[in-house]
C-alpha cells in the first residue's frame, strides 16, 4: 500500500494527476485482459455476440475430377453438394446470420482456395460437409474431425456434440468427436489445417458410412441426403443461437439439454481431452462360458473389457480362436459423446452346425485400437437333433379315391388343413376320404382270404398224396 501511495505521488509530480489516471486505467484495462483469459471463455456465446450477422461458409467436399468415395455405388461429390445446398437453404432462413458455399456446381477447388474464400468473407465459422467409407467396409456410424490447437478445438467439440446428439437420436451409431495428427504434426484434414491457419474456426461433419448395411439407408437416396442437411442447419442454428421469425424458432437462450449446457461452459483456452488420439489399446478384455444349448446351436458367454483412456465403441467375436471374426456389432451402452460404455454384457452367439467353436472377442476403443480376449474352448459338436423318419403311405393306396374330390371342388372350396406333417413337397398331406379306408380294408381281407384259400389248397393236396402212398404201400 505504501509504495503504491509513493509511486502515485511521483506520478502526480512528475506527469500529473490525469496522467496517472491514464496509466492507472491502462493497468487495469491489462489486468482484467489476463483475468478475462484466465476465467472459463465464452465458448458457443462467443459467436453469437458480434454485433453483426454471424458469416457462416459451407464447402461440400470433394468437386469435378476429386470424386470421393464412389464405393457401393455413391458418389461423394454429388451427396455432398445435395447436402450444402439444402443446409444453405435452410440456414438462410435464420436471421442474424449470411452463408456462403465454396462451391454451387461440379467444380473443383484446393482446400487452400477454400479456406481463401472463407477469409475473403470474413467467415466466424467454416462448416466441412463428407460422407465415408472405410477400407475393410466394416466401419459405420457419424463422427466430426475438430482441429488441435485452442480456441478452434472447443469451438468444434461444442458444435460436433450439438449436432452428433441430434444424430443419436436419429438412430445413427456415433463414432465421436476426433483430431487427427500429421506426420509433421499438424492437423491430418487439409481443411482444417488451412482454415486454423488463417484463424477461422473449422470442423469436418463425416456424417455416415456409404459402404456399410446399417449406414447407408441413411442416405441412399438425395431426400435423406437433403435430410442430413437440415439437421447440420439445426445444429448450427442451435449453436450460434439463432433465431427465425419465419420459421417460429429461437434459439437464443441456452440450450434447454443439461449436457450442452456443460459444454458450452468449457472454456476455449484448453484442449478437450477426449478429442485427442488414444494410442493404447483396452486394458481390459475377458469372457467366460454361461451356457450352451448344443441342440439349439447357441452359446451364451459374458464379456468383461475395461479401457481408461477412451469408451469401448464395437466388438467383434470369432469362432475359430480369432482366425476370422465377425462383423463389427456396437458395444453395449457405448456413447462416445459422454464417454460411457457398459463394461460387462452378455452375449448369445449363434453356432453353425456341426461345430465345435473355439470362442474369443475383440474390443475396439474409439480410436480402433484392440485387444483380444482370452479363448474358450471345450465345447462339443453343435448338432441338432435328428429328425423322426415317418412311414410313408404307398402311392397307390394314398391316391384311391380322391381323383372325383379333387373334380368335384375346387381350392377354395376345400377346408384348410388344421395341421399335419409336411411332404417332401412341403405342403399338408391330405387326408384319405373315409371310403378309401374301407377299400383298403376289403383288399386286406381280401389277401387274408386269398392266403387262406391256398393254404388250404396245399392242406388238400398234402393230404391226398399222402393218400395215395398208404394205398400204394397196401398193394405191395
Amino acid at each position: 500500500m505504501r509504495s503504491f501511495r509513493r509511486i502515485q505521488n511521483r506520478f502526480q509530480r512528475e506527469t500529473g494527476f490525469s496522467n496517472f489516471i491514464k496509466i492507472a486505467a491502462a493497468i487495469l484495462l491489462i489486468v482484467g485482459m489476463f483475468v478475462s483469459v484466465a476465467l472459463p471463455g465464452e465458448a458457443a456465446y462467443y459467436f453469437r455476440q458480434q454485433g453483426r450477422d454471424i458469416v457462416v461458409v459451407i464447402d461440400p467436399g470433394h468437386g469435378g475430377s476429386n470424386e470421393g468415395t464412389t464405393e457401393n455405388g455413391f458418389c461423394e461429390k454429388e451427396m455432398t453438394l445435395t447436402t450444402a445446398l439444402a443446409l444453405y437453404d435452410r440456414l438462410t432462413q435464420y436471421d442474424g446470420v449470411t452463408v456462403y458455399l465454396t462451391r454451387t456446381d461440379d467444380t473443383e477447388s484446393s482446400l487452400a482456395d477454400r479456406a481463401m474464400f472463407a477469409k475473403s468473407v470474413e467467415a466466424d465459422y467454416l462448416f466441412s460437409i463428407h460422407y465415408n467409407a472405410s477400407e475393410n467396409h466394416e466401419l459405420f456410424g457419424s463422427e466430426v474431425w475438430v482441429p488441435l490447437t485452442a480456441p478452434y478445438n472447443v469451438y468444434g467439440y461444442q458444435f460436433g456434440c450439438t449436432l452428433l446428439s441430434r444424430l443419436q437420436e436419429k438412430g445413427l451409431f456415433i463414432r465421436g468427436i476426433k483430431t487427427r495428427k500429421n506426420d509433421r504434426g499438424t492437423d491430418y484434414y487439409g481443411i482444417l489445417r488451412e482454415a486454423v491457419a488463417l484463424e477461422i474456426p473449422a470442423i469436418l461433419i463425416e456424417h455416415c458410412h456409404v459402404d456399410e448395411v446399417r449406414d447407408y439407408p441413411y442416405c441412399d437416396t438425395k431426400e435423406k441426403q437433403e435430410a442430413f442437411g437440415y439437421e447440420d442447419a439445426e445444429a448450427i442454428a442451435r449453436f450460434l443461437g439463432l433465431s427465425s421469425e419465419s420459421l417460429g424458432i429461437d434459439y437464443s437462450g441456452e440450450p434447454e439439454d443439461a449436457f450442452l449446457q456443460k459444454v458450452y461452459a468449457m472454456d476455449t483456452n484448453t484442449i478437450v481431452a477426449s478429442t485427442l488420439q488414444d494410442t493404447t489399446a483396452p486394458e481390459i478384455c475377458s469372457i467366460e462360458r454361461i451356457s450352451e444349448d448344443y441342440g439349439g446351436l447357441e452359446a451364451v458367454i459374458q464379456v468383461a473389457a475395461a479401457d481408461y483412456d477412451s469408451p469401448l465403441m464395437y466388438y467383434a467375436y470369432s469362432l475359430d480362436g480369432g482366425l476370422t471374426y465377425s462383423p463389427r456389432q456396437p458395444w453395449p451402452g457405448s456413447n462416445t459423446l459422454t464417454g460411457e460404455y457398459q463394461d460387462v454384457f452378455q452375449v448369445a452367439l449363434q453356432i453353425p452346425e456341426e461345430t465345435m467353436p473355439r470362442i474369443c472377442v475383440k474390443a475396439y476403443n474409439q480410436f480402433e485400437m484392440t485387444t483380444e480376449s482370452n479363448v474358450l474352448e471345450g465345447y462339443m459338436i453343435f448338432r441338432r437333433p435328428q429328425e423322426e423318419v415317418q412311414e410313408e403311405v404307398p402311392e397307390s393306396v394314398e391316391t384311391l379315391g380322391t381323383a372325383a374330390d379333387a373334380s368335384e371342388e375346387s381350392p377354395e372350396s376345400q377346408p384348410a388343413s388344421a395341421g399335419g406333417w409336411l411332404d417332401s413337397r412341403g405342403e399338408p398331406e391330405a387326408e384319405s376320404p373315409e371310403y378309401g379306408v374301407r377299400i383298403q380294408d376289403f383288399l386286406l381281407v381280401s389277401l387274408l382270404a386269398a392266403a387262406a384259400l391256398v393254404a388250404l389248397m396245399l392242406v388238400i393236396q398234402i393230404l391226398r398224396s399222402a393218400g395215395q402212398h398208404r394205398r400204394r404201400h397196401r398193394r405191395k
